[in-house]
């Protein structure tokens, strides 16, 4: 199915350009459908339906699971991205003077579950990016022998900067450090073999580019990491006999169901596998590739209105996320909104994130605008 007809699913686009699926993005039909088919259950229909939901959720982790390469059993589903880097945070047993490297670019999601660990002695170490990019050798100069892990982005959330994860991986691997990653602003727009990179641990959530609900995301342990987490939080659905109530046989599910202690978020499961099954069906790979063609013609175009393009010169490192610095960036925001396209600022710059079923149209149309925004002000 050609992007013009998944276009449909969005039917805004009528009136309006929305860049900033870096942010949060819209639901489509399919996904609003699939959400009502659950409240609709819930309302007027058999209203308890666990069995069908245990299905579809199973469904949903087995498509997360292929997305990433990774076996089933390692994924458990969470509320969102900080869920996860808690779960990891707090899981592993830490000494004092234990080091954790991240960097100076890295959204808060990964970063305060680890600052939360000082108290316990552990030190978190930033690695300084140059022009808003990170080098894989000042990762490498941070390291010590103290340090046991490397938690980075997949995608910098305000610069749109790739990380090498192949890289990064392999110097994990050869040092045995864990490596975690933060994927929410690649995955759905990149792919991402989670084997070919070693990552031992990865937290993401939904409701970025991979299109569904707020409050659903996912995270997946390494099964040598998995074995050496102990669950922070534990429920009745962390067990292997979670339905018989009264019998009190504390056995951990074998997997990482275990970390799905309770009730889950079924309706946001829901959203979460209609949106997935898009992605699927129009190829990951696919999307990529669009995405950098939209982006190119903003590279190339926007320089010519006052911008400066923020990412790598190199497109190996770029995503679907294209910042640009502006004098009047907060001016240009509120005057690209009043013309109906969406975008926004971050660490002072315009972030346009385009999506799949955006098309050269739309990203002809900024150009227009901000060209026109640009001549008012000669």
């Amino acid at each position: 199915m050609p992007f013009t007809a998944y276009r449909n699913q969005f039917p805004f686009t009528n009136s309006k350009i929305y860049l900033n699926h870096a942010g949060v993005s819209p639901l489509s039909t399919d996904v609003r459908e699939k959400m009502d088919w659950f409240i609709n259950n819930r309302s007027f229909g058999e209203i308890e339906f666990f069995e069908e939901m245990v299905e579809l959720r199973d469904q949903t982790r087995s498509l997360l699971a292929k997305i990433i390469n990774v076996e089933e059993n390692g994924i458990a589903f969470t509320a969102n991205t900080s869920t996860g880097f808690n779960w990891l945070a707090q899981g592993l047993k830490w000494k004092k003077g234990d080091q954790i490297i991240l960097t100076d670019l890295e959204f808060p999601s990964n970063v305060y579950p680890f600052l939360n660990l000082q108290k316990q002695g552990v030190e978190v170490v930033f690695v300084k990016s140059k022009n808003g990019c990170i080098e894989v050798e000042d990762i490498e100069k941070a390291i010590t022998p103290k340090t046991r892990m490397i938690s980075i982005s997949f995608v910098e959330f305000s610069t749109g900067y790739r990380n090498d994860l192949l890289a990064i991986g392999a110097l994990s691997k050869h040092h045995d450090l864990i490596f975690s990653v933060d994927a929410i602003q690649g995955l759905g727009a990149i792919p991402l073999d989670v084997k070919a990179c070693h990552i031992d641990f990865l937290s993401c959530g939904g409701h970025k580019w991979l299109m569904g609900p707020m409050g659903i995301g996912f995270m997946y342990f390494e099964q040598n990491l998995f074995e050496k987490i102990s669950p922070a939080f534990v429920g009745w659905d962390s067990v292997t006999n979670s339905l018989d109530y009264l019998d009190y046989n504390f056995e951990l599910l074998p997997d990482a169901r275990r970390f799905e202690y309770a009730t889950q978020n079924h309706l946001g499961i829901c959203g979460l596998s209609a949106s997935l099954d898009i992605l699927h069906r129009v190829g990951i790979a696919t999307i990529e590739q669009h995405l950098l063609i939209l982006g190119k013609q903003m590279v190339d175009r926007l320089p010519d209105y006052g911008m400066k393009f923020l990412g790598h010169e190199d497109s190996f490192y770029w995503s679907g996320i294209f910042s640009f610095s502006h004098p009047d960036a907060e001016e240009l925001s509120m005057f690209l909104k009043k013309h109906n396209v969406i975008c926004s600022i971050r660490d002072g710059a315009l972030r346009f994130s385009p999506h799949f079923y955006n098309n050269r149209d739309d990203i002809n149309a900024i150009i227009d605008l901000i060209g026109k925004f640009h001549r008012s002000h000669l």
